[in-house]
């Protein structure tokens, strides 16, 4: 262990577990949105019910409920092991399900499923910061992004064609062998300590510690504030804007296409320019002037009348959201102690699960009401003084604990 707290990578290793872990990182990010995709029109030419697929939804998102607890038997058995063991896990749920076609028995085991997925999520995150060395973090967060917006693209555009001319079974066993190479990639990947995280408390214990970290230290409770925030105001954000494409700009499903991709176009864009942009502006102003512009644009967004002018805003809103994005990612690796990190990761996942769900729910209801554009823009309002607010409280600490945020953020 360096004096960091981190384990170096083998210098003829390191390049070698970058290139599996970005293809892993891709493979399984694609391998999850295509088939999410398929799913949810499986389960509706299964039901024909709208109801049906906001059940199906849900429990996709109940399991990160339990993230800090996935977060600390990774950080317990290893990244790499506990990434290859789900990906497998996932291989075999999903070979099981091309044999049933009862809608109760798909639930239970895209649910069971769903635990694993988010075990993926944990691992990966957690494993860049070791794969990656330090200085590199900015970059190694930009292209992790980049490619996760890449996998965001391709997985619905490729399973939309797809599905016109395959069977769910080859779909399904598609998938499965996306996941196997997965497995494959995190297998192979090599570290100085190995895959197991030998030596290190157990797993509970290592929750409560990535808990306690979140609160002890000052950037990452921060951090982890405004993606609470985040999640709270703006978590129903895709629900709501495909009722603003279809119903309030009369637009068709072909434009609400052309608007998502434009949308992921902006993801992409960002991740590639945030390396350079946060080489010029500390974290702190760019939280203030990245996070409060991507959160003005949702306002003007539920004021805007016209389709083009929507693309144009939403493209610009998600670049600058995600050149913001790599830089509190890079930061928040390079705060996190390396054995807390699943822990940790894993933590402000469950955390953000909540707000998220609340969001969606009181998004569609309120949507329902008073339509998309007043919430969109009451949102965006919302977000924008919680931010305001946020920054401002930090502000008003004592001038010790001021100058040492500061200097910290600008610092990292």
């Amino acid at each position: 262990m360096n004096g960091k707290g981190e384990y170096p990578l083998r210098e003829n290793n390191k390049y070698h577990n970058q290139l599996l872990f970005f293809s892993a990182l891709l493979l399984s990010a694609f391998g999850y949105e295509f088939i999410y995709f398929i799913m949810t029109l499986h389960i509706y030419d299964l039901s024909s019910s709208a109801l049906n697929i906001a059940i199906f939804s849900s429990l996709t998102v109940i399991p990160k409920l339990f993230s800090n607890l996935i977060g600390g038997l990774s950080d317990k058995i290893g990244k790499s092991v506990c990434l290859s063991f789900s990906a497998v896990m996932v291989c075999i749920l999903l070979l099981t399900m091309s044999v049933v076609s009862d809608i109760r028995l798909i639930y239970g085991i895209w649910f069971a499923a769903s635990f694993f997925f988010t075990a993926i999520l944990n691992a990966r995150g957690a494993l860049m910061a070791e794969i990656v060395s330090r200085e590199h973090y900015t970059h190694g967060n930009a292209l992790a992004l980049t490619l996760l917006n890449i996998a965001r693209l391709l997985g619905p555009l490729l399973g939309g064609f797809i599905i016109m001319h395959l069977n769910i079974k080859v779909l399904l066993y598609f998938t499965c062998f996306v996941y196997l190479t997965v497995a494959a990639c995190a297998f192979l990947i090599r570290t100085v300590t190995g895959n197991a995280g030998n030596g290190q408390p157990v797993f509970l214990e290592n929750v409560k510690k990535g808990f306690g970290f979140i609160l002890e230290d000052q950037v990452l409770r921060l951090l982890a504030s405004i993606a609470f925030l985040w999640r709270i105001f703006l978590g129903m954000q895709l629900s709501l804007f495909v009722i603003l494409i279809k119903t309030e700009l009369h637009g068709t499903s072909a434009q609400y296409g052309i608007f998502v991709t434009l949308m992921g176009a902006g993801c992409i864009a960002g991740s590639l320019l945030g390396p350079y942009v946060s080489g010029r502006m500390n974290l702190y102003r760019l939280i203030s002037v990245g996070l409060g512009f991507h959160y003005a644009s949702f306002s003007v967004l539920g004021l805007c009348r016209n389709f083009n002018l929507s693309l144009f805003i939403v493209f610009c809103s998600y670049m600058v959201f995600y050149i913001t994005l790599v830089s509190m990612h890079s930061v928040r690796d390079r705060v996190t102690a390396f054995e807390l990190r699943g822990s940790v990761y894993g933590m402000v996942t469950t955390m953000l699960t909540p707000p998220a769900i609340v969001s969606m729910l009181a998004g569609s209801f309120l949507s329902d009401h008073f339509g998309a554009s007043a919430v969109l823009f009451w949102a965006g309002l919302l977000a924008l003084a919680s931010l305001g607010i946020l920054l401002y409280r930090n502000g008003k600490n004592s001038n010790r604990e001021k100058s040492s945020l500061t200097a910290k953020m600008q610092n990292l």
